[in-house]
């Protein structure tokens, strides 16, 4: 299997169904994490699942989210695990969860003051400590129990009325396969 094409492919399919919503469903979903979850948890990962050709679980092993393939035999044989944090710097629970895991891809998504633009954030964004935090959890788990995953995050972030999703992918060792880039924006009210 190869694994950038199903990141590649879980990502545009994401995009493709944030792109699909009207901008009054992101206004609802801002107002609290719990509406931001359903979001992902209804409307975005259970519909992204079935057009993957992908069986969906949720709270598998107690994963939030999990993007499964049937085998011969019939079992669910999990390819994409996904954990959802609505705080970024609250995730590591959630990072260090998926580095325990064994799938091809493990996904994680967030919110952040992501931008790391002069100006748009009065702490410069978060962008290098949490690239930083996040390389360095899975390369720690990879030293000590190698898998050839991918970790992709989503980090949503929303800033004078507009929200933007950015995507970042580690390979196994934590080294950044590709760079983080805004891969949706949206112009709120």
């Amino acid at each position: 299997m190869a694994l950038h094409l199903l990141w590649d492919e879980f990502r545009s399919s994401f995009v493709k169904s944030l792109e699909a919503l009207p901008v009054s469903q992101f206004n609802e979903s801002w107002k609290t994490s719990r509406n931001r979850t359903r979001l992902y948890e209804d409307t975005i990962l259970e519909p992204l699942s079935r057009k993957m050709g992908l069986n969906y679980k949720k709270e598998l092993f107690k994963i939030d989210y999990t993007f499964c393939r049937k085998s011969r035999n019939g079992t669910d044989v999990p390819l994409i695990f996904i954990e959802s944090e609505n705080v970024a710097l609250d995730a590591e629970h959630e990072m260090r969860k998926l580095c325990c895991l064994s799938a091809p891809l493990k996904v994680l998504i967030t919110c952040a003051e992501w931008s790391d633009i002069p100006g748009e954030w009065k702490n410069g964004g978060y962008k290098e400590l949490l690239t930083r935090r996040w390389s360095e959890m899975i390369s720690a788990h990879n030293s000590i129990w190698p898998q050839p995953a991918l970790t992709g995050v989503l980090i949503a972030e929303a800033l004078n009325e507009r929200l933007r999703y950015y995507s970042i992918l580690f390979g196994p060792n934590g080294s950044i396969e590709k760079e983080s880039e805004i891969i949706f924006e949206v112009k709120l009210r």
